[in-house]
């Protein structure tokens, strides 16, 4: 693992506990990028240093530091320019990087499906090209005075930075575009299905993969569980799996997980992997209960679902890993954990009870030749057989009006079953 100093400006608008889990957050994304955190180093400023970010003393503390603990690599939780960077790289004899270089990384690394990896070669493109832009602005009008005659140099540059990036942006949109109409296809197939969406979404390392697979086993629903693991960003794609409960049966999706200030070049990149949750007819918000700052982190993925537009759908909170908490702590609402299967039952009848509301019940007689209808909708109404005869069989059916209209000419009254 590359030896790695952690460094973070806690500007004046930032309260000290946030500051401290910010930053420990970043910590946990160099540690999914294989990268070991040995000290952290801190400064509490009204602004950040348009050059160097840190103050000189600090910047001193930083060198130091690097040449003491033989780092190769300094990791700052506030956004660089590419100067900065290539200052404090240059003062402290190491590489430096900022947070969304980390995660840019983390995703790099993850990403498995064509999709994903378009998108995060978009993000990348979308990263870099400010800071190069930048980088020529600098060169060209300070370095040599800052003439017209540079200038004139310098924004040629620019120009053709920017037109080479256009033409890298243009093919990988049209790349994922062609991904994406695949995906198309195939969620029209879903959609023919009548079955309503779920979408799990939540802070990265909530649990989202961890109950996917807990309620594929405890439903014995068809498909191969998906990747988990206990860090950040441990999965990228998103993954769908049909659920079932009892007759009636759902799809589930597995989305990316959110931190804090995602970078804007991320959300914009995977806008095609959040319409998993601007698409559901529900969202399931996993949350970690154990978590110190659950509160904060609450807010953050609430907010930034209104961000990618998706602020008007319900939402069901559900506390994962309950397991790990006090009784007399726990929140209000559907507790679970995904380790001892606690809640998994009550939150798979939840999740149907909220896909396919009872908002009528009615009796139906239906001829055996007719049952084939029946079977048709069992994945979106709950049936239950009453009795049968010789030509067919009364049944109870409950479920949305929209679904429950289609038995219209076999209704029949409560007196006649």
């Amino acid at each position: 693992m590359k030896k790695t100093l952690l460094a973070g400006i806690r500007l004046s608008n930032t309260g000290e506990e946030e500051f401290h889990a910010q930053m420990s957050e970043t910590e946990s994304l160099c540690r999914a990028c294989g990268m070991d955190v040995i000290a952290r180093i801190t400064q509490r400023s009204r602004s950040i240093d348009p050059n160097t970010a840190f103050r000189q003393g600090k910047l001193e503390e930083l060198k130091q530091a690097a040449e003491e603990t033989g780092a190769e690599l300094i990791v700052f939780h506030n956004a660089l320019s590419i100067q900065m960077s290539e200052r404090i790289s240059a003062y402290c004899g190491c590489n430096v990087i900022d947070r969304t270089a980390v995660i840019l990384d983390i995703f790099a690394e993850r990403a498995r499906t064509s999709q994903a990896k378009l998108q995060v070669e978009l993000a990348r493109l979308q990263y870099d090209l400010p800071r190069q832009l930048n980088e020529t602005a600098d060169s060209s009008g300070h370095e040599r005075g800052g003439g017209a005659y540079n200038r004139g140099a310098g924004e040629m540059r620019s120009r053709l930075i920017a037109r080479k990036y256009a033409a890298q942006t243009a093919k990988l949109k049209k790349e994922l575009e062609k991904v994406q109409q695949q995906k198309y296809r195939d969620e029209r197939r879903r959609t023919r299905t009548m079955m309503r969406r779920a979408a799990l979404c939540g802070y990265t390392n909530a649990g989202k993969s961890s109950l996917m697979n807990a309620l594929l086993r405890d439903t014995n629903s068809l498909g191969q569980s998906v990747y988990e693991e206990d860090m950040l960003f441990a999965t990228l794609d998103t993954s769908v799996r049909m659920i079932r409960s009892g007759s009636r049966s759902f799809l589930l999706y597995d989305t990316v997980g959110f931190v804090s200030s995602l970078p804007p070049t991320l959300i914009e990149a995977f806008q095609a992997t959040l319409d998993a949750a601007r698409d559901a007819d529900l969202i399931v918000h996993v949350i970690d209960a154990s978590d110190p700052q659950m509160d904060r982190k609450i807010q953050i993925t609430e907010d930034t679902l209104k961000q990618i537009g998706a602020g008007d759908i319900e939402i069901l909170r559900v506390y994962n890993k309950c397991d790990l908490i006090k009784e007399e702590d726990r929140p209000q609402g559907l507790c679970i954990s995904c380790t001892t299967r606690e809640g998994i039952d009550q939150l798979t009848q939840a999740l149907a009870d909220h896909l396919y509301p009872a908002e009528e019940t009615v009796d139906v007689y239906m001829p055996y030749d007719k049952m084939g209808m029946v079977n048709d909708y069992r994945a979106v109404l709950l049936v239950q057989e009453v009795r049968s005869d010789d030509e067919g069989t009364v049944l109870e059916i409950s479920g949305p009006r929209r679904y429950t209209e289609a038995f219209r000419n076999y209704r029949i009254r409560k007196e006649e079953v």
